[in-house]
């Protein structure tokens, strides 16, 4: 008996240790890098990357900029939000888009704009990819050594000490007795996220009448918060309107809101589902130099009732101070996307550093008594 076990054990450990040779030979094979982030292994056996930085590392001086290819890959549909944060101090992190949807890919660039003022050394970013309230972490190393000339800029990062808050909702079309849930991101001037940050959410009734209010959430290590609402079985048809708030010490205070549509409203609610730049050929890019032209991309849904709506786009410079207000008037039909370009040459004169691009949507011009309802922004630097 006793030798009877030995030769089962002895099979038992050939069997396993083949396992894991052939494991380890799957792996090699297939290709698997550190560069990626993985997700479970399917039914198929197959493992499916998620998120990808190209490239891993990149080593410049102090004032100048490293730009990042980030690909989202998932099976099937999902949102798309990307995050930085550990961002050196004195930079900005830009993601070009910041928003979308992968379907089954989503494509971005990440420019990492530092300034002369920011200390020279070795950093790890850590890029984040929420996917459908999912977060998917990678880390790219990012080397400075300081500047030795003197042609570049020493303050390309913001003056600003605002903070940037967004806000979305999983749908933006309920019916009653659903569930509702809220999320976004808190994010400082230099787009790196804030973390242990206090969020209020409230949200209002077709009547404005307050239905939920919660004050005491927080923003996890992205900057991410999120919470939920369960409607009324009962709950009235049209449009609610959820109003975000946060307050950090050594920051202004930030607020924001959007809508969503319970059963067939009477009045419009619309979204800017993305905000993002390109130059004139349409390549994506957050860096750009004095002479060049810019195209500030705005995408606006409205699953609201059909109305006029006008489309604003505001530039500000690193100073707070408004370079360019264009506006576009588009009929935005009921469960309709509308997407707009707007021009902005960058003239020599303008100051070098971030330069915020800020999209609004108003149901008539404001000197005639319209209200804004909804806004974004995106971010742009300008280097020489």
């Amino acid at each position: 008996m006793a030798a009877l076990a030995i030769a089962n054990h002895a099979r038992r450990t050939i069997v396993v240790a083949l396992v894991i040779i052939a494991a380890l030979t799957i792996v090699q094979q297939s290709g698997l890098t550190p560069g990626f982030v993985y997700a479970n292994i399917t039914e198929s056996n197959m493992i499916q990357p998620v998120l990808q930085v190209t490239p891993s590392m990149q080593s410049i001086t102090t004032g100048d900029y490293a730009r990042f290819d980030v690909t989202v890959r998932q099976a099937g549909t999902v949102n798309v939000l990307l995050v930085a944060r550990d961002v050196p101090a004195y930079s900005n992190a830009i993601f070009s888009p910041q928003v979308g949807v992968a379907n089954p890919q989503f494509h971005s660039t990440l420019a990492i704009v530092t300034s002369t003022d920011t200390p020279p050394g070795n950093y790890n970013v850590t890029v984040v990819a929420l996917l459908n309230g999912e977060e998917y972490p990678i880390y790219i190393s990012l080397q400075l050594s300081p500047n030795t000339t003197t042609t570049q800029t020493s303050a390309i990062s913001s003056t600003s000490r605002s903070l940037s808050l967004g806000v979305d909702t999983d749908l933006h079309f309920y019916e009653p007795n659903s569930t509702v849930t809220v999320s976004g991101q808190l994010t400082d001037p230099s787009g790196d996220a804030i973390p242990d940050a206090s969020v209020s959410v409230q949200v209002d009734d077709p009547t404005g009448a307050q239905l939920f209010l919660v004050n005491n959430l927080t923003t996890d290590a992205a900057g991410i918060y999120h919470t939920e609402l369960k409607l009324d079985p009962q709950a009235v048809v049209g449009t609610y309107t959820v109003f975000v708030s946060s307050f950090e010490s050594g920051y202004a205070g930030a607020t924001t809101h959007t809508t969503f549509v319970v059963g067939s409203p009477l009045t419009p609610s619309v979204v800017i589902s993305q905000v993002y730049i390109t130059d004139t050929t349409g390549n994506p890019s957050g860096v750009f130099s004095t002479g060049q032209t810019i195209i500030v991309w705005i995408t606006v849904q409205n699953n609201g009732a059909q109305f006029q709506g006008i489309i604003w786009l505001q530039i500000r410079d690193p100073n707070g101070t408004p370079q360019s207000i264009q506006t576009q008037i588009s009929t935005l039909s009921t469960g309709a996307s509308v997407k707009m370009g707007f021009g902005f040459t960058a003239s020599t004169n303008l100051p070098r550093g971030i330069y915020t691009a800020n999209a609004l949507v108003s149901d008539k011009l404001i000197s005639q008594g319209g209200t804004f309802l909804a806004s974004a922004k995106a971010q742009f630097a300008l280097t020489g």
